[in-house]
């Protein structure tokens, strides 16, 4: 650890990743967009089906039919594509079959992110002197993404069996890293899943608002930054106000 930070009270940095480490919509776009052309490719009517909104219906199904698992993505996705290929002619067997391969589709080109600029580069730095975690609400993968490498603690929706706001990834990661709430710091971009769930525990938060968007409530966080370049700088300074 480097020396100025060696008597922090600050232990650990988590990040969100959809949104904050990258763009996640368009990231989810371009998968969404691959896994039509496959469909259009290989099963041309059942891409006819979910264009005309036979997809978005089926999710609803879905979700009334399983509300316990609405905050796993992965599922979510494959159940759709199944009912589709099951409602048109298919065996059960054919219709898990295709269904894996369109999902496959979709995972392939939903991580293929394109991170912010120096996202990388500042998370390698501050790994010097900090535990990096990552939680997330999505379902990217951090080997495909190529994120491991730099995280010591991962934590999804699916993994935890939680969504946030809900506080589950926070619980454990406390847990597993063996730390106190007030000595970890969540950066995220979603004032409610992020910065207020994060708050709610008791963590320091900095709100990542690349789209300089307006605090949607009457008192905003008290650190934020627009750009990557920005974060050693406020890390810096919780240090200092804490110390």
């Amino acid at each position: 650890m480097n020396k100025k930070y060696s008597e922090s009270p600050i232990k650990l940095i988590s990040f969100d990743l959809d949104d904050t480490l990258w763009d996640g919509q368009k990231a989810v776009r371009a998968a969404q967009q691959a896994m039509q052309d496959w469909l259009t490719q290989h099963h041309p009517i059942i891409a006819e089906r979910a264009l005309n909104g036979r997809y978005l219906e089926l999710r609803k199904e879905i979700v009334n039919d399983h509300p316990e698992r609405i905050h796993n993505l992965t599922f979510t996705r494959k159940e759709i594509l199944r009912r589709l290929f099951a409602e048109n002619i298919h065996t059960k067997d054919q219709a898990l079959f295709h269904a894996e391969s369109a999902f496959n589709a979709f995972f392939e080109a939903r991580n293929q992110v394109c991170y912010f600029e120096n996202a990388l580069e500042v998370i390698g730095e501050i790994k010097m002197d900090f535990k990096i975690a990552a939680l997330t609400n999505g379902n990217a993968d951090i080997n495909a993404t190529g994120l491991k490498p730099y995280i010591d603690y991962f934590y999804s929706a699916e993994l935890v069996g939680a969504a946030k706001p809900d506080t589950s990834m926070f619980k454990a990661l406390f847990k597993d890293a063996d730390l106190k709430s007030e000595e970890c710091i969540h950066i995220g971009d979603h004032p409610e899943h992020d910065i207020l769930s994060a708050q709610s525990m008791g963590m320091h938060t900095i709100w990542f608002n690349a789209q300089e968007k307006k605090w949607p409530g009457n008192s905003g966080p008290k650190w934020e930054i627009q750009t990557f370049s920005q974060l050693q700088q406020v890390i810096h300074k919780i240090c200092l106000h804490y110390k």
